[in-house]
């Protein structure tokens, strides 16, 4: 995954005794087990905690695109707080067992059910496809995405999905009053 951000920002972040580390180093968290949630709507962010030369950190980034693809943005980081370092600490200390792990339990014939809690849910995979729409349209995109400080691709699938929401919607209305 690419990266960007403020490079002033992030010599700002450093020198910040509070923080004393900048974007460059925050990267590091994706290389080890780490954990992100979703953080906020507009524009749509998360939060990503994870260690850093052996200190607990949280960051916020976006996900945006460019003609390259997409990229994180990172947005702030702080060292993480009590709450966020508790709740790590408890994920820690539970005993991460790889799936290779769990399929060579389970050809020996060993009880792996205590591995599922069954409260996930599957995530349908995500498909890229390509569109041709006019350079107006384009355009209005565009301008619209920058407004609101998000990716075209945000506005998009936001777009797509109110709009196959209120088809289904006026589906069932119609089914309704026959």
């Amino acid at each position: 995954m690419r990266f960007k951000f403020d490079s002033k920002k992030s010599r700002k972040l450093k020198a910040d005794t509070r923080r004393l580390i900048d974007f460059i180093e925050i990267q590091e968290i994706w290389s080890h087990p780490h954990y992100i949630d979703y953080r906020s709507d507009d524009p749509v962010q998360f939060r990503a905690i994870g260690w850093v030369k052996g200190m607990l950190y949280s960051v916020i980034y976006e996900v945006r695109d460019d003609s390259d693809g997409e990229y994180y943005h990172l947005v702030t980081l702080w060292k993480s707080t009590k709450q966020e370092e508790n709740f790590m600490m408890s994920t820690d200390r539970q005993k991460r067992v790889s799936a290779d792990e769990i399929a060579e339990k389970a050809m020996t014939g060993e009880d792996i059910s205590h591995y599922f809690t069954n409260k996930g849910e599957m995530k349908s995979a995500i498909h890229k496809i390509h569109v041709d729409i006019s350079s107006d349209m384009l355009q209005e995109l565009d301008a619209f995405a920058t407004e609101l400080n998000v990716s075209r691709q945000a506005v998009i699938k936001v777009y797509l999905r109110q709009s196959l929401d209120n088809h289904y919607l006026a589906r069932n209305s119609q089914g309704q009053q026959k």
